[in-house]
């Protein structure tokens, strides 16, 4: 049972590093200096009223908010963990706001809860989509003369 755990977790690491890598905006370049992250999770389902996903690899958030919710979060190091209690049961989405964009991160699902606060018995299938957005401001004080 553990081995199906790892190999599930492993997958779910997986999974997330290949759509964090096919999220990225193409264009000009790719968004760096301080901006915001929109993470979502779409489950397969239906509504969900909570989630605890942890981000690895990124530089901690200066702030964590949802629109849809409460957001509570903690970062240690390199990991930040983000729990998000929906108002009403619905996506699971939030937002990260950080220093420097070009350190992407990698996001794990870690547990979730439908609309009754049962815990799902899977996590499979869930898609996670994240979206980078550079902070203009910043952006435009770097590039005065």
């Amino acid at each position: 049972m553990k081995r199906h755990f790892r190999i599930l977790v492993g997958l779910l690491v997986v999974t997330a590093g290949a759509i964090v890598l096919g999220s990225c905006e193409l264009g000009l370049g790719e968004p760096s200096g301080t901006g915001m992250i929109e993470v979502s999770a779409a489950s397969p389902h239906g509504p969900d009223g909570a989630a605890v996903l942890e981000l690895t690899g990124a530089v901690g958030p200066s702030v964590v908010s949802s629109e849809f919710g409460d957001t509570f979060y903690e970062h240690d190091g390199t990991v930040t963990r983000v729990v998000l209690i929906l108002d009403e049961p619905g996506l699971i989405k939030f937002r990260l706001r950080v220093e420097d964009l070009g350190a992407r991160p990698s996001v794990t699902l870690v547990q979730v809860a439908d609309g009754l606060n049962r815990l799902r018995s899977s996590l499979a299938d869930y898609e996670i989509v994240l979206q980078f957005t550079e902070d203009l401001t910043s952006s435009q004080q770097r590039w005065q003369p």
